[in-house]
């Protein structure tokens, strides 16, 4: 009886564990990871808000905020300035006003290419979530750097998971890397 409590205790402290293992890819598409620039924390930082993001039939309101607000803090780590603009990127030229009135040195469109809410404690499923975030010089219009930044929650685990909760190992790792730090996160290139 006692080695199947200690079975059981042991199990128990594996699924725990697991719950802690999402895991990350960022996929390199060019600009500052190839020319080896980093971006100026001086200049203010305008985030455009993506479309909410869909798995399947689903649509899941609300993620595209989600998305635009967790790219607002994750550059407000280094940024003198960061808003977020309340709809998703068409042109330079419609955000023309707004940049020249509030003079913003960087656009960040974050795009969100895959959203997929899984309830993975019953069924083993993770969680995954897709982000593509494109930064350009707000004066020009001139892409720096676009990279797609991946993630997924651990299969066995007793805890809720959504792509939400991944969002701050995708976004913040990608930040860290445009103003000159070192994230722990797995490149593709």
């Amino acid at each position: 009886m006692q080695f199947i409590r200690q079975f059981g205790t042991i199990v128990m402290v594996a699924l725990l564990l697991g719950a802690c293992t999402s895991t990350y890819v960022s996929t390199e598409a060019g600009g500052v990871e190839e020319t080896n620039i980093h971006l100026q924390q001086t200049k203010a930082v305008l985030v455009t808000t993506p479309t909410d993001g869909s798995y399947e039939k689903t649509l899941y309101n609300g993620s595209g905020i989600s998305v635009a607000q967790r790219t607002d803090t994750s550059f407000s780590r280094y940024a003198s300035r960061v808003s977020v603009y309340p709809s998703e990127y068409h042109s330079i030229k419609e955000l023309s006003d707004t940049i020249a009135k509030d003079d913003y040195g960087y656009i960040v469109v974050p795009t969100i290419t895959h959203w997929e809410h899984r309830a993975t404690a019953w069924s083993g499923l993770p969680s995954r979530a897709s982000i593509k975030l494109t930064v350009l010089d707000a004066k020009t219009g001139k892409e720096i750097s676009s990279t797609v930044v991946e993630g997924k929650s651990a299969s066995f685990t007793l805890l809720r998971t959504s792509p939400e909760d991944l969002l701050p190992g995708l976004i913040d790792h990608y930040v860290d890397t445009l103003y000159g730090q070192n994230p722990d996160i797995t490149t593709k290139q």
